[in-house]
Protein backbone atom coordinates (compact mmCIF):
# COMPACT_ATOMS: atom_id res chain seq x y z
CA UNK A 1 0.00 0.00 0.00
CA UNK A 2 2.81 2.36 0.91
CA UNK A 3 4.47 1.73 -2.43
CA UNK A 4 1.20 2.42 -4.23
CA UNK A 5 0.75 5.71 -2.37
CA UNK A 6 4.32 6.76 -3.11
CA UNK A 7 3.92 5.92 -6.77
CA UNK A 8 0.61 7.79 -7.08
CA UNK A 9 1.66 10.85 -5.05
CA UNK A 10 3.78 12.46 -7.82
CA UNK A 11 0.87 12.10 -10.22
CA UNK A 12 -1.48 13.75 -7.73
CA UNK A 13 0.95 16.61 -7.14
CA UNK A 14 1.40 17.03 -10.88
CA UNK A 15 -2.36 17.07 -11.35
CA UNK A 16 -2.85 19.72 -8.68
CA UNK A 17 -0.03 21.75 -10.21
CA UNK A 18 -1.57 21.63 -13.66
CA UNK A 19 -4.95 22.58 -12.19
CA UNK A 20 -3.56 25.73 -10.58
CA UNK A 21 -1.60 26.62 -13.73
CA UNK A 22 -4.79 26.40 -15.78
CA UNK A 23 -6.69 28.51 -13.25
CA UNK A 24 -3.93 31.13 -13.26
CA UNK A 25 -3.79 31.20 -17.07
CA UNK A 26 -7.56 31.62 -17.35
CA UNK A 27 -7.54 34.39 -14.74
CA UNK A 28 -4.63 36.13 -16.47
CA UNK A 29 -6.34 35.91 -19.87
CA UNK A 30 -9.58 37.28 -18.44
CA UNK A 31 -7.78 40.20 -16.80
CA UNK A 32 -5.86 40.87 -20.03
CA UNK A 33 -9.05 40.96 -22.08
CA UNK A 34 -10.69 43.27 -19.53
CA UNK A 35 -7.65 45.58 -19.64
CA UNK A 36 -7.64 45.65 -23.45
CA UNK A 37 -11.36 46.44 -23.61
CA UNK A 38 -11.02 49.24 -21.05
CA UNK A 39 -7.96 50.60 -22.84
CA UNK A 40 -9.81 50.61 -26.18
CA UNK A 41 -12.70 52.46 -24.56
CA UNK A 42 -10.29 55.07 -23.19
CA UNK A 43 -8.70 55.52 -26.63
CA UNK A 44 -12.12 55.84 -28.27
CA UNK A 45 -13.20 58.40 -25.69
CA UNK A 46 -9.96 60.36 -26.14
CA UNK A 47 -10.34 60.35 -29.93
CA UNK A 48 -13.92 61.57 -29.69
CA UNK A 49 -12.94 64.41 -27.35
CA UNK A 50 -10.07 65.47 -29.59
CA UNK A 51 -12.27 65.47 -32.68
CA UNK A 52 -14.81 67.59 -30.86
CA UNK A 53 -12.05 70.08 -30.10
CA UNK A 54 -10.61 70.51 -33.58
CA UNK A 55 -13.59 69.68 -35.81
CA UNK A 56 -15.13 73.20 -35.79
CA UNK A 57 -11.83 74.70 -36.96
CA UNK A 58 -11.44 72.03 -39.63
CA UNK A 59 -14.99 72.50 -40.89
CA UNK A 60 -14.51 76.27 -41.10
CA UNK A 61 -11.22 75.87 -42.99
CA UNK A 62 -12.59 73.40 -45.52
CA UNK A 63 -15.08 76.03 -46.66
CA UNK A 64 -12.09 77.77 -48.27
CA UNK A 65 -9.64 74.96 -48.99
CA UNK A 66 -10.06 71.87 -51.14
CA UNK A 67 -8.05 68.84 -50.03
CA UNK A 68 -6.15 67.44 -53.05
CA UNK A 69 -7.55 64.23 -54.47
CA UNK A 70 -5.98 61.12 -53.01
CA UNK A 71 -5.05 62.69 -49.68
CA UNK A 72 -6.53 61.76 -46.29
CA UNK A 73 -6.22 63.19 -42.78
CA UNK A 74 -3.15 61.68 -41.14
CA UNK A 75 -2.31 63.78 -38.12
CA UNK A 76 -3.62 66.64 -35.97
CA UNK A 77 -1.49 68.58 -33.52
CA UNK A 78 -1.95 71.56 -31.25
CA UNK A 79 0.79 74.13 -30.86
CA UNK A 80 1.70 77.80 -30.86
CA UNK A 81 2.02 80.28 -33.71
CA UNK A 82 3.69 83.18 -31.94
CA UNK A 83 1.30 83.76 -29.01
CA UNK A 84 -1.71 82.10 -30.66
CA UNK A 85 -2.96 78.55 -30.08
CA UNK A 86 -3.25 76.71 -33.38
CA UNK A 87 -4.32 73.40 -34.86
CA UNK A 88 -1.93 71.81 -37.33
CA UNK A 89 -3.62 69.45 -39.80
CA UNK A 90 -1.59 67.09 -41.97
CA UNK A 91 -2.96 65.09 -44.89
CA UNK A 92 -0.95 62.38 -46.65
CA UNK A 93 -1.60 60.14 -49.63
CA UNK A 94 -4.11 57.37 -48.94
CA UNK A 95 -1.95 54.97 -50.97
CA UNK A 96 0.72 55.43 -48.25
CA UNK A 97 3.24 56.31 -50.95
CA UNK A 98 5.92 58.78 -49.83
CA UNK A 99 4.24 59.25 -46.45
CA UNK A 100 5.93 60.57 -43.33
CA UNK A 101 8.17 63.53 -42.63
CA UNK A 102 10.05 64.67 -45.70
CA UNK A 103 7.52 63.10 -48.05
CA UNK A 104 4.40 64.32 -49.82
CA UNK A 105 1.75 66.03 -47.72
CA UNK A 106 -0.88 68.75 -47.64
CA UNK A 107 -0.84 70.63 -44.33
CA UNK A 108 -2.29 73.78 -42.83
CA UNK A 109 -2.33 75.70 -39.55
CA UNK A 110 -5.48 77.30 -38.16
CA UNK A 111 -6.05 79.60 -35.20
CA UNK A 112 -7.99 77.60 -32.61
CA UNK A 113 -10.21 80.51 -31.59
CA UNK A 114 -10.78 82.64 -34.71
CA UNK A 115 -10.30 79.76 -37.22
CA UNK A 116 -8.08 82.08 -39.24
CA UNK A 117 -5.87 80.24 -41.73
CA UNK A 118 -2.26 81.01 -40.83
CA UNK A 119 -0.52 78.74 -43.28
CA UNK A 120 -0.87 76.10 -45.99
CA UNK A 121 1.66 73.95 -47.79
CA UNK A 122 1.36 71.27 -50.45
CA UNK A 123 4.52 69.24 -50.96
CA UNK A 124 3.89 67.05 -54.00
CA UNK A 125 6.04 65.69 -56.83
CA UNK A 126 3.64 67.27 -59.32
CA UNK A 127 5.54 70.52 -58.67
CA UNK A 128 8.92 69.03 -59.61
CA UNK A 129 11.39 71.52 -61.10
CA UNK A 130 12.07 72.05 -64.82
CA UNK A 131 8.47 73.08 -65.50
CA UNK A 132 7.23 76.41 -66.81
CA UNK A 133 6.44 78.76 -63.93
CA UNK A 134 3.86 81.55 -64.09
CA UNK A 135 5.19 85.02 -64.88
CA UNK A 136 5.55 87.63 -62.14
CA UNK A 137 2.38 89.36 -63.32
CA UNK A 138 0.42 86.11 -63.43
CA UNK A 139 1.78 85.13 -60.01
CA UNK A 140 0.50 88.39 -58.53
CA UNK A 141 -2.91 87.84 -60.12
CA UNK A 142 -3.15 84.33 -58.68
CA UNK A 143 -2.00 85.48 -55.24
CA UNK A 144 -4.58 88.26 -55.21
CA UNK A 145 -7.35 85.87 -56.20
CA UNK A 146 -6.32 83.31 -53.57
CA UNK A 147 -6.03 85.83 -50.73
CA UNK A 148 -9.26 87.62 -51.62
CA UNK A 149 -11.01 84.25 -51.30
CA UNK A 150 -9.34 82.96 -48.14
CA UNK A 151 -8.34 86.19 -46.33
CA UNK A 152 -10.39 89.13 -47.68
CA UNK A 153 -8.59 92.45 -47.26
CA UNK A 154 -5.14 90.97 -46.64
CA UNK A 155 -3.78 91.48 -50.16
CA UNK A 156 -4.40 95.23 -50.08
CA UNK A 157 -2.46 95.55 -46.81
CA UNK A 158 0.65 93.82 -48.11
CA UNK A 159 3.84 95.46 -49.35
CA UNK A 160 5.34 93.18 -51.98
CA UNK A 161 9.14 92.97 -51.73
CA UNK A 162 9.92 90.55 -54.52
CA UNK A 163 8.64 87.76 -56.77
CA UNK A 164 11.04 84.99 -57.76
CA UNK A 165 11.42 81.18 -57.95
CA UNK A 166 11.67 79.27 -54.68
CA UNK A 167 12.80 75.66 -54.15
CA UNK A 168 11.86 73.01 -51.61
CA UNK A 169 13.13 69.42 -51.39
CA UNK A 170 11.03 66.34 -50.66
CA UNK A 171 11.73 62.61 -50.75
CA UNK A 172 10.05 60.52 -53.45
CA UNK A 173 10.65 56.76 -53.47
CA UNK A 174 13.79 57.27 -51.41
CA UNK A 175 15.24 59.95 -53.69
CA UNK A 176 15.47 63.71 -53.18
CA UNK A 177 13.27 65.71 -55.53
CA UNK A 178 13.27 69.51 -55.84
CA UNK A 179 9.95 71.25 -56.31
CA UNK A 180 9.79 74.85 -57.49
CA UNK A 181 7.24 77.63 -57.46
CA UNK A 182 7.06 81.41 -57.79
CA UNK A 183 7.26 83.06 -54.37
CA UNK A 184 5.41 86.31 -53.73
CA UNK A 185 7.04 87.66 -50.55
CA UNK A 186 5.47 90.54 -48.64
CA UNK A 187 5.70 92.66 -45.51
CA UNK A 188 2.66 93.59 -43.44
CA UNK A 189 3.56 96.97 -41.86
CA UNK A 190 0.57 97.28 -39.51
CA UNK A 191 1.56 94.00 -37.82
CA UNK A 192 5.33 94.10 -38.40
CA UNK A 193 5.14 90.57 -39.81
CA UNK A 194 5.90 88.83 -43.09
CA UNK A 195 3.71 86.82 -45.42
CA UNK A 196 4.17 84.97 -48.69
CA UNK A 197 2.43 82.81 -51.24
CA UNK A 198 4.16 80.32 -53.54
CA UNK A 199 2.44 79.42 -56.82
CA UNK A 200 3.21 76.18 -58.64
CA UNK A 201 3.85 75.54 -62.34
CA UNK A 202 0.21 74.52 -62.84
CA UNK A 203 -0.97 77.70 -61.06
CA UNK A 204 -1.91 75.77 -57.91
CA UNK A 205 -0.98 77.21 -54.52
CA UNK A 206 2.02 75.40 -53.06
CA UNK A 207 2.45 77.46 -49.90
CA UNK A 208 0.87 80.33 -48.00
CA UNK A 209 2.14 81.68 -44.68
CA UNK A 210 1.29 84.81 -42.72
CA UNK A 211 2.02 86.34 -39.33
CA UNK A 212 5.71 85.44 -39.59
CA UNK A 213 7.93 87.35 -37.17
CA UNK A 214 11.48 87.99 -38.32
CA UNK A 215 14.23 89.29 -36.04
CA UNK A 216 17.62 88.42 -37.45
CA UNK A 217 15.90 85.31 -38.77
CA UNK A 218 12.55 83.64 -38.43
CA UNK A 219 11.29 83.36 -34.85
CA UNK A 220 7.77 82.09 -35.60
CA UNK A 221 7.22 78.33 -35.38
CA UNK A 222 7.56 76.31 -38.61
CA UNK A 223 4.73 73.79 -38.37
CA UNK A 224 4.54 73.36 -42.14
CA UNK A 225 8.25 72.58 -42.52
CA UNK A 226 9.21 68.93 -42.07
CA UNK A 227 12.88 69.70 -41.46
CA UNK A 228 11.76 71.70 -38.40
CA UNK A 229 9.40 68.95 -37.21
CA UNK A 230 12.21 66.40 -37.53
CA UNK A 231 14.16 68.26 -34.84
CA UNK A 232 11.43 67.36 -32.34
CA UNK A 233 9.71 70.74 -32.18
CA UNK A 234 6.26 69.22 -31.74
CA UNK A 235 3.57 69.64 -29.13
CA UNK A 236 0.51 67.59 -28.20
CA UNK A 237 0.13 65.16 -31.07
CA UNK A 238 -3.46 63.88 -31.07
Amino acid sequence: MKRIILSVLPLLLLGFGMYFVILYAEDFQQKKQTYEVNNMRQVEQKTTVNEQKYQPALDATLKFLAIPEGYELKDVRSGKHNEFDVWVFRYEKSTRENNGLGGEHYSFTVDQDSHKILGITWMDQRFASVQQLPSEKRTEELVKSFLNWTQPGLFDRLENHWIRPHDEVITINGKKVTITGMKYKCYLPDEDTWAWVIVGPDEKIITFEQGIKWKGGRVTEKWLHDNWLETGNTTNQL
